[in-house]
């Protein structure tokens, strides 16, 4: 989940009352926050709401984010393997002061194809670009982190050449997930078969006050493969990382980690937090893929779950108290939420938490023959938002799915992700 993820806090209500006393505050709240509209695509954007960005024969947006002035970057990859990034203006045209062509795309060296999964914008206006590459010609994947400009170019302050790459002793590795807080750049991914974390330094050298001296923590988490595809860093300086492990399937599986890189066993059980979101019946998996951080502590994780392995994926939302705990309070009292859609899977990519405290997942539902764009919201308690959605997006005839999803600071939705024939960019607004 990128870090500039609108947040609500209602924990100061719910630490001074009783549970029944909580329950009558959160409801007046609610009554006096502005009602959710329905989702519809803003027509002041690109065309009709939606624009596409050709990036050779393919091209993916993984992420996206909204800059102070209102324009947007996406970034992902190209067929090629090479790092793709588009800047926006706010009415959803390529913005030509970056790059000359709105475009930039990097190659990594090396010999596997380059993989671009998450973004950051520093408060700067420095962009930078987490994935995957395989440095020095090796077969190994690393980390990779680009730092560009904000005018496109690569920042050659930052690691070698505007590029930094990380190595994990437990073996190959892949970033998912960035955050920049302050000075620090967090990536975080998995290494080997556990989560993996690295803090790096403004310039892009590892930070070797962090994991007892070598900028990097790996965790096993669960009985087998653990992979992260989320991190949020909390206003303590404490970073969350969310995604999935192996328990009896596939489970939520969240971490968290103090300043200086130990397992914070505040949270769940010695820092590890495990959910079976749909049962725990032969062949269930649940993915966790983002998550956001509302600012009374409260963790909201989303992804996708199902029962068993002949079931359709379903929309997953979760909540966690501070401490690791499902909260009692979303879910009708479980922590947990699923929501069918379409005709097929229904998959959650990403969570952002609206003004009124309203929990906005973005992914992908299949109609007919194909993946749509996805946009589904649930109130405060975790209710279906009917007023607002779910809301499904066709992108001509051929697969579409939301990768990535900010809010503006008016409220309306911005969302990045494919779609097209062939694959392009596309980016969306909805208000």
């Amino acid at each position: 989940m990128i870090s500039d993820t609108m947040k609500i806090s209602f924990g100061s209500a719910l630490s001074a009352l009783s549970a029944l006393s909580a329950l009558s505050a959160l409801s007046a709240l609610g009554a006096l926050a502005t009602p959710a509209q329905a989702a519809s695509l803003d027509p002041t954007f690109g065309s009709a709401g939606i624009t596409a960005t050709a990036f050779g024969n393919y091209g993916a947006a993984a992420r996206v984010v909204v800059q102070p002035d209102g324009r947007i970057v996406a970034a992902g990859q190209t067929a090629l393997g090479e790092f793709a990034l588009a800047r926006y203006t706010a009415a959803g045209a390529l913005d030509t002061s970056f790059n000359g062509t709105g475009k930039v795309a990097t190659m990594p060296s090396g010999s596997c194809p380059g993989q671009a999964r998450a973004l950051a914008l520093q408060a700067d206006g420095k962009i930078v670009v987490a994935g995957t590459s395989c440095p020095n010609f090796t077969s190994t994947r690393n980390f990779t982190v680009y730092r560009y400009n904000a005018d496109g170019s690569l920042d050659t302050s930052f690691g070698s050449s505007g590029k930094a790459t990380v190595n994990f002793y437990a073996g190959a590795s892949e970033a998912h997930a960035v955050a920049v807080q302050g000075s620090a750049i967090w990536v975080a991914g998995y290494a080997g078969s556990g989560f993996a974390l690295a803090r790096l330094t403004s310039s892009g050298t590892l930070d070797y006050s962090f994991g007892s001296g070598s900028g990097t923590v790996t965790s096993t988490v669960g009985t087998g493969a653990a992979f992260a595809n989320s991190l949020v860093v909390q206003a303590d300086g404490k970073p969350v990382l969310a995604g999935y492990a192996s328990s009896g399937g596939t489970v939520f599986a969240l971490t968290r980690y103090t300043t200086n890189g130990a397992l914070d066993t505040t949270f769940g059980t010695g820092g590890k937090v495990l959910t079976n979101v749909a049962g725990t019946s032969s062949g269930n998996s649940a993915i966790a893929t983002s998550l956001a951080i509302q600012s009374d502590g409260n963790i909201v994780v989303a992804g996708y779950a199902k029962s068993t392995s002949a079931d359709y994926y379903r929309v997953a939302a979760v909540r966690y108290t501070s401490a690791g705990a499902l909260d009692s309070y979303f879910g009708s009292g479980t922590g947990k939420v699923l929501t069918a859609i379409g005709s097929g899977d229904a998959i959650g990519s990403d969570v952002a938490i609206d003004a009124n405290g309203g929990i906005v997942v973005g992914g992908y539902s299949k109609a007919g023959s194909y993946r749509q764009l996805t946009l589904n919201r649930y109130d405060p308690y975790g209710n279906q938002d009917a007023s607002f959605g779910p809301v499904a997006t066709a992108v001509g005839s051929a697969n579409a799915a939301v990768q990535g999803l900010t809010l503006q600071g008016d409220g309306k939705i911005v969302v990045a992700g494919y779609g097209n024939s062939p694959a392009t960019f596309v980016v969306a607004r909805y208000r």
